[in-house]
């Protein structure tokens, strides 16, 4: 008898969540949570990177699931989310190295400050 893999589609679900509509209405991770910790910053004075931004919502994600396990719920989507917000932590972090190495070769005089949203 074969191991059984009921529950882990919500991985296909969560890459098709942020592959597919919400991407393309949101715009890249990077520029989405780019937008919404800036927004944070101007309501709390608190500055975070995009990437410091996802991962806050990686932890409520994570909030809930514990919340789902403690109180014996069946919230699937809660998984999906997180999953999928690791999926997006990854792209912002990996089309942050993109951008860097393109703007640096394009001002090789200055340089990009990491961990920030704006460029210098």
């Amino acid at each position: 008898m074969e191991p059984s893999t009921e529950g882990a589609e919500i991985l296909t679900e969560a890459y098709n969540l942020i592959t597919g509509d919400r991407q393309h209405d949101y715009d890249h991770p990077l520029d989405d949570y780019s937008r919404t910790v800036d927004i944070f910053a101007a309501v709390t004075g608190h500055n975070l990177t995009a990437e410091e931004g996802i991962l806050f919502m990686v932890c409520v994600k994570l909030s809930r699931l514990m919340n789902e396990i403690n109180r014996d719920l069946d919230v699937p989507d809660n998984g999906r989310d997180a999953a999928g917000y690791i999926g997006c932590l990854r792209m912002a972090i990996v089309e942050r190295r993109r951008r860097e190495q393109v703007w640096k070769s394009d001002h090789p005089t200055y340089r990009f400050k990491t961990g920030e949203s704006t460029w210098v």
